[in-house]
């Protein structure tokens, strides 16, 4: 077994395997980034995409990205590992570990300080992987998973609007403002907004909304639809799930409710990113703008990640929201660098 960094000739086959790697616990899905393998990556600045091979055929597959950011309050360089997947006829024979043993290598030669990873609650075979590898979980998180269903009131107090070019220097002064103080933030900018705009796939200016009051950005909510970067589809449900699906098919004759997605399903879902305010009242109107606009695109899940009791989740009242654990495991790669009690940012790409 050899390690080497994906090329783009390795499209195909790397979503082929992708495809019989499904995931998850109570609902299984098959999560396949198609018909660019490499496009989420592309969301981040930095990034490498690495595949193990044996007899010239790929085994499996992971990604890094590193950014610059805070831990501790101290600045310095952060890698985060993610898309981690071994074909089945070769798990249990090291090959996530050759692969993030290699990425380490990477990072520690790029002199960062810190690495991180997520890993959803219930998913125990990382979690025992990664642990032996020198990672400890620092803090769970919460994924609110947004179930979009039926129309939303919206009373804003101001203007909905999309984003505009000229807006980027305020809108990068609000999130610096929302997030300053957070481990794992990296203070942005104008130009840090319209390189992320102009490279991830799927995105633009279209994809981020602001409230304006008195001639002033409050809020910003912006939203990646994940359905253009890759193929969700539901391949079973456990039987807690099933029950609770028939429970809900149920209650919907008398009153409007979320669907519980069933076997063959092809998920449609977006992840929020970027977001920031001043108040998170302010964000009410926004998550209720974006609410209807997803229903009238037939997206019917919408999720971000942050703390259990972060000030956001306030904007979200109203809505009807689950939430999911999922644990932020760090590993330090330098000497006296280690997290603090801060609390902590994750951006809507990390998921």
């Amino acid at each position: 077994m050899h390690i080497r960094e994906a090329r783009p000739e390795d499209n195909h086959e790397l979503i082929e395997l992708q495809a019989k790697c499904p995931q998850g616990t109570e609902l299984i899905v098959s999560v396949v980034n198609t018909p660019d393998f490499f496009a989420r990556a592309k969301a981040y600045e930095s990034y490498k995409v690495y595949v193990a091979c044996e007899d010239n055929r790929i085994i499996g597959s992971a990604a890094c990205a590193m950014r610059e950011s805070a831990v501790n309050a101290i600045p310095c360089r952060v890698g985060y590992e993610f898309q981690y997947f071994t074909s089945p006829d070769h798990r249990g024979r090291g090959v996530a570990r050759a692969l993030h043993q290699h990425i380490e290598d990477y990072l520690t030669t790029r002199d960062v300080a810190l690495a991180y990873l997520l890993i959803m609650e219930g998913n125990l075979p990382p979690r025992r992987l990664f642990e032996r590898e020198g990672f400890r979980l620092h803090r769970t998180l919460v994924m609110p998973i947004l179930s979009v269903y039926k129309e939303m009131d919206i009373q804003s107090g101001g203007r909905i609007r999309p984003v505009m070019w000229e807006d980027l220097a305020a809108v990068a002064r609000l999130l610096n403002h929302t997030w300053q103080g957070h481990d794992l933030h990296e203070t942005t900018s104008r130009e840090a907004l319209a390189r992320f705009i102009n490279r991830t796939p799927a995105y633009s200016l279209t994809n981020v909304i602001v409230l304006e009051d008195g001639g002033q950005i409050s809020a910003c909510l912006g939203f990646w639809d994940w359905s253009h970067i890759a193929r969700i589809t539901v391949k079973s449900l456990s039987f807690k799930m099933r029950v609770i699906g028939m429970l809900v098919d149920t209650i919907r004759n008398f009153r409007p409710m979320p669907r519980v997605p069933k076997a063959g399903t092809t998920l449609k879902q977006w992840c929020l990113t970027p977001i920031g305010f001043r108040d998170a009242e302010r964000l009410t109107p926004l998550f209720r703008y974006m609410n209807n606009r997803a229903m009238e695109l037939g997206v019917e899940q919408v999720f971000c990640l942050c703390e259990r009791k972060h000030p956001l989740l306030m904007g979200m009242r109203g809505l009807f929201r689950r939430d999911v654990a999922m644990h932020l495991y760090v590993k330090p790669l330098q000497q006296n660098v280690s997290m603090g009690q801060n609390p902590i940012f994750v951006d809507g790409i990390d998921l």
